[in-house]
């Protein structure tokens, strides 16, 4: 029956997004999806996550972020484990129409949150790389196919997330691939900005009319920044106006920066953190860029700015955009195998030779981010979860 004439619109529904962290570089994709929801007066989001004084992690905040903080338990001293200790009564208290959230099986309170929202009719998303790069046993991939099969809706990375997700039995329609991003729009709408600025860190380095070999991540173990310092003495025998900078901060930054110190301070760059925007600038300013290990979204900004891109062999969502050498038609970037310096020095060789072929790799990479990997589209395919979700409810309440 239509509603009667001036009768209030329904109440959007109350979406959760929970997160181990808000991180700033996802808020304008949490902004746009709140933008969706309210165009049409379909929901309402909230994100919820780790925070840090009131920010999300990097810096900035949201009226509708809210902390819930997740920690880590080692029981035994066995593999870590998660929690979200406010979450269920948060839950309880506030409760959501829908609920959109990591889906990590060592997230105990993960499990716990499955069980509530199965128990309310709740709608349930999960939101995952499903772990593709692992090698499970027999219990873990049992442990992975309930976990997994309690979720209404999945989000997944990438189409390796997709297809380890449909191996373990997932409905194939029940799940979308929403490329993980973050926002690259101003590399395309302010390049000549970001190009100028490139050029003045250039000249305040002393670098102009160098060719940098760039890395930028945060400097973890596995990250794997010394395999760059144990490669640079054949890297640097490649050109004598190559440089290497490394850009970030994080726990080994004195140990790789005495190294660099110790290994060419005079063609080894170590910056640590540097302000908002300039690691675009470094990007722009570079050669060629390289990722020796846990390959991260780095590599999203490394493309769309058509910059030769290096990573290690990895297998997963987030490396999977990158399509290596061994595809000349679908090329992207250069792989070598995680550790090998010679397969290394050899990728990094191949660029600076140049000629056609490493344009059409550079052009195919910026096309490909410009066009397909957008946050445009992660954010619509996250949103059709969402509502595919919502109408799974009301389709249950009918």
């Amino acid at each position: 029956m239509p509603s009667p004439p001036n009768a209030p619109s329904p109440a959007p529904a109350k979406v959760w997004i929970l997160q181990p962290d808000i991180h700033h570089y996802r808020t304008p994709i949490f902004d746009a999806l709140r933008e969706r929801g309210h165009r049409d007066h379909a929901y309402d989001l909230t994100v919820l996550g780790g925070m840090n004084n009131g920010q999300a992690i990097g810096g900035g905040s949201r009226d509708y972020f809210v902390n819930v903080p997740r920690t880590e338990l080692r029981p035994l001293g066995l593999a870590i484990l998660y929690r979200w200790p406010t979450a269920v009564p948060t839950f309880r208290q506030h409760r959501p129409d829908a609920l959109v959230m990591e889906a990590n099986l060592r997230n105990l309170t993960a499990w716990k949150l499955l069980s509530l929202c199965r128990s309310t009719r709740v709608p349930v998303i999960g939101w995952s790389k499903v772990h593709s790069y692992s090698h499970s046993g027999r219990l873990m991939t049992a442990l992975k196919k309930h976990f997994y099969s309690r979720f209404d809706r999945m989000i997944c990375y990438g189409e390796s997330s997709l297809k380890e997700l449909t191996n373990l039995g997932y409905p194939p329609h029940r799940a979308v691939v929403a490329n993980n991003t973050i926002d690259t729009r101003r590399i395309f709408s302010e390049g000549d900005r970001i190009a100028r600025r490139a050029d003045e860190l250039l000249r305040e380095r002393g670098f102009a009319g160098k060719k940098i070999l760039l890395c930028v991540g945060r400097m973890d173990p596995e990250k794997r920044h010394a395999d760059l310092l144990d490669a640079w003495p054949r890297l640097a025998a490649l050109d004598p106006d190559l440089v290497l900078v490394l850009v970030s901060g994080g726990p080994l930054l004195d140990q790789v920066r005495a190294r660099a110190a110790s290994t060419d301070p005079d063609r080894i760059l170590v910056t640590g953190r540097v302000p908002e925007g300039d690691d675009y600038a470094w990007i722009a300013a570079s050669h060629a860029c390289v990722y020796p290990g846990a390959v991260g979204l780095a590599i999203n900004q490394s493309l769309a700015f058509g910059k030769p891109t290096i990573i290690a062999d990895e297998i997963g969502a987030d490396s999977e955009i990158l399509v290596g050498q061994a595809h000349p038609d679908r090329q992207t970037g250069w792989r070598y195998p995680r550790g090998d310096l010679d397969a290394l020095t050899a990728a990094v060789a191949a660029i600076l030779r140049g000629g056609h072929e490493v344009d059409a790799v550079r052009h195919r990479a910026r096309a490909l981010m410009r066009d397909t990997v957008t946050l445009d589209n992660m954010v619509a395919n996250i949103d059709a979860a969402i509502r595919a979700g919502l109408a799974d409810a009301r389709a249950r309440r009918a």
